[in-house]
C-alpha cells in the first residue's frame, strides 16, 4: 500500500506542469524599445588617457540624451577636464566645466575656454558645424547596429553581463571620434538590468603614436533613468553669438580636451 501511494505521488509530480521560466531579456530589443521620441536617458562618462601606462588626463562628462523622430539624438553635456601633468601648460579657463548642447541641428558651447572671451552679455556660441564632446571619444551605443556588433564578438555573455573584444573597423559610425582609425582592438564589457537594458559600458583601447608612445584610452559609461521624459532646449537667444561672428585668429575651437597630445618624452 505504501509503495502504491509513493508511486502515485511521483506520478503526480511528473505530470504537474512546472512554472514557466522567464525568457532572458534581449538587450538589443530592450534598447530598441527605449529609443522612443520624447524619452531619453542620462549617461555619466569617465574618460582616462594614458601614455606608456601612466595616466595623464581624466575627463568627466554627464550627458542628458533625448530621442527624437527619425533616430535623432539631442544632447546636453557638461564636462570637466583634469590633468596633473598638463595643468601647468594649460590656460586656467580650460579647466573650468565646458557645456555643450546639441539641439535643432545646431551646437551651443559655453564655459571652459570661452570664459571671459565672449562679448558682454553673451554666454553661448552657436555653430552649425559639429563640435566635439568627450562622448565622441568612445563607442556610441545609440548608433544603429553598435550593440549588435559588440554582442556578436562576445567571448562570454549572460543575462546580466557580457564582455569581448572587437576591432574599431567593425563598430558602426565613427567610434573614438576616428582616433583609432587604423583598426585597433577594443576590449569591451556590458552590464544589464533585469529588463535587459544597458546600465554600464566600458571600453579600453590603445595605439602606438608617431613619437613611439603607447597611447591608451579607456571609458566607463553608466546609464540611468531609461525612459524618462526629456526635452533638450537651446539657450536663450539673447545670450547666443554665432561662431562666424567670433575673430578667427587663435580660434577658440582649434583645440579641445580630446585632441590633447601626450606629454613629451622629455617630461
Amino acid at each position: 500500500m505504501r509503495r502504491i501511494a509513493t508511486g502515485l505521488v511521483v506520478s503526480l509530480i511528473l505530470l504537474t506542469p512546472l512554472p514557466a521560466r522567464a525568457d532572458t531579456p534581449d538587450p538589443i530589443k530592450a534598447l530598441r524599445t527605449q529609443i522612443v521620441p520624447g524619452r531619453g536617458v542620462t549617461v555619466s562618462l569617465i574618460t582616462r588617457m594614458s601614455a606608456d601606462g601612466k595616466q595623464f588626463a581624466t575627463i568627466r562628462t554627464t550627458r542628458v540624451a533625448g530621442f527624437r523622430k527619425g533616430g535623432l539624438v539631442e544632447t546636453d553635456d557638461i564636462s570637466t577636464f583634469y590633468s596633473p601633468v598638463l595643468s601647468e601648460s594649460l590656460e586656467a579657463d580650460a579647466l573650468f566645466p565646458t557645456l555643450l548642447i546639441k539641439v535643432e541641428g545646431a551646437y551651443y558651447t559655453s564655459g571652459g575656454e570661452l570664459i571671459g572671451k565672449l562679448p558682454p552679455g553673451k554666454k553661448w556660441v552657436r555653430s552649425r558645424w559639429p563640435e566635439s564632446s568627450p562622448m565622441d571619444a568612445t563607442v556610441d551605443l545609440f548608433e544603429p547596429g553598435t550593440l549588435r556588433a559588440l554582442l556578436a564578438t562576445a567571448s562570454s555573455i549572460g543575462s546580466r553581463a557580457a564582455k569581448g573584444t572587437i576591432y574599431t573597423s567593425k563598430i558602426p559610425g565613427r567610434p573614438f571620434g576616428g582616433w583609432s582609425g587604423r583598426g585597433e582592438k577594443v576590449a569591451w564589457a556590458l552590464w544589464f538590468d533585469a529588463k535587459g537594458r544597458v546600465t554600464r559600458l566600458t571600453t579600453t583601447t590603445s595605439q602606438r603614436t608617431n613619437d613611439n608612445y603607447e597611447l591608451g584610452l579607456s571609458s566607463d559609461l553608466r546609464f540611468t533613468g531609461w525612459g524618462a521624459q526629456v526635452t533638450i532646449e537651446p539657450p536663450p537667444e539673447d545670450l547666443v553669438i554665432e561662431a562666424d561672428d567670433l575673430p578667427r585668429s587663435g580660434s577658440l575651437f582649434e583645440e579641445s580636451p580630446m585632441k590633447i597630445e601626450a606629454p613629451s618624452k622629455g617630461n
